[in-house]
């Protein structure tokens, strides 16, 4: 029996408010919450509850889907300890007794750098915009067309 892996989804953005500066939003979320409590939203252009605060999807600039096989402290634990042992080794590599760079994966937001970059599955275009298909399913004139082309071939299959 094949074991299912377990996979975890974080969100960041970029908002009018932060600037340049990422904001962590949502972690550890399956899936289907993934899809209810971010994607939904943000293709409607509505509402998005982010640590503990109503965010409008509409003031996104930017995000990242990120997904990770371990919940995100985990992750985050594990850059920890890797970014240390770089850090070690360069001061014996330099013979410096102190630095005061910290390393990566204290904040949240590093947790961009420990998983796989999903967004484009998920969102594409500005928050509020609809997906490609629902532009080509609500799109006047490709149904005009499609429906002509549909009563081409049917007079084709009729003639025959």
């Amino acid at each position: 029996m094949k074991k299912i892996e377990q996979r975890y989804f974080h969100v960041i953005a970029w908002t009018t408010q932060s600037g340049d500066e990422p904001r962590f939003l949502l972690g550890d979320l399956s899936e289907n919450q993934l899809k209810k409590q971010f994607v939904k939203p943000y293709r409607t252009g509505g509402k998005i509850l982010a640590q503990q605060k109503i965010l409008n999807a509409t003031d996104l600039k930017a995000v990242k889907i990120i997904e990770t096989p371990v919940v995100k402290d985990e992750a985050l634990k594990a850059m920890q300890d890797r970014s240390l042992v770089r850090i070690e080794e360069f001061r014996r590599q330099r013979n410096w007794t102190s630095m005061t760079f910290a390393g990566y994966g204290w904040d949240d937001v590093d947790i961009a750098y420990t998983g796989n970059e999903v967004t484009t599955h998920y969102v594409n275009g500005k928050p509020g915009s609809p997906s490609l298909l629902n532009q080509i399913i609500h799109n006047h004139l490709l149904r005009v067309v499609g429906a002509g082309l549909i009563l081409l071939a049917l007079l084709a299959w009729l003639t025959t």
